[in-house]
């Protein structure tokens, strides 16, 4: 499987399920601003709660393969093995399936990923080891601490300065380069000197 990061701001995502699974799916997507529906018969209070909080849709109902046509992204979650492999095979080809009970039905699966600022790491096993992925989040979690969301703040801010600056393409990537030195990361004061040299170039 190939890793992409897909923008799904405003995207259509249907997840068939209401229970602690869905709920999970849903709360790692819930930052994305994705537009989500639950389809069960019954809903946790914890589905029930984030659906009120980002004002998703609640059908209590039992899904049937026309719930997902229109949909960017399908999960099947139910608690039946057999009616998310029903719903999935329902599906064209082309369409996004995550399956969290049988990954190999579907064709996305959720990494678990790290968050600092702009920076993403994410982490997959292929479902071959899920302590093994949970295991190198952990080490991750701790090797990329909070002192990179101000960092890669900085470098995002820089980027676009540099991009501005009446200097050659090879000055431009030297002074990409130079921000990689860790010092911008530990020190403030060093970010602010940065900022303010480059701010004087123009």
């Amino acid at each position: 499987m190939q890793p992409l990061v897909i923008d799904l701001t405003g995207k259509k995502i249907v997840i068939a399920g209401g229970g602690k699974i869905a709920f999970r799916k849903a709360n790692v997507l819930s930052s994305e601003g994705a537009d989500i529906t639950f389809i069960a018969p019954d809903f946790s209070k914890d589905v029930i709660g984030l659906a009120n909080q980002k004002n998703y849709s609640l059908l209590h109902k039992e899904a049937q393969p026309s719930d997902f046509k229109d949909a960017f992204l399908s999960i099947m979650a139910t608690n039946n093995r057999e009616i998310n492999s029903m719903l999935v095979q329902s599906l064209a080809p082309s369409q996004l399936v995550c399956v969290v009970d049988e990954s190999g039905e579907g064709n996305v699966a959720f990494p678990a990923t790290i968050r600092r600022g702009h920076l993403q790491i994410a982490v997959t096993s292929n479902g071959s080891s899920p302590k093994l992925t949970r295991m190198l989040k952990k080490e991750l979690e701790e090797q990329f601490n909070d002192s990179w969301i101000e960092y890669t703040a900085f470098l995002s801010a820089c980027r676009e300065q540099i991009k501005k600056l009446p200097i050659s393409y090879d000055e431009k990537n030297q002074l990409l380069a130079e921000l990689l030195d860790d010092n911008y990361r530990l020190h403030e004061y060093e970010r602010e000197k940065k900022w303010q040299y480059l701010q004087s170039l123009t």
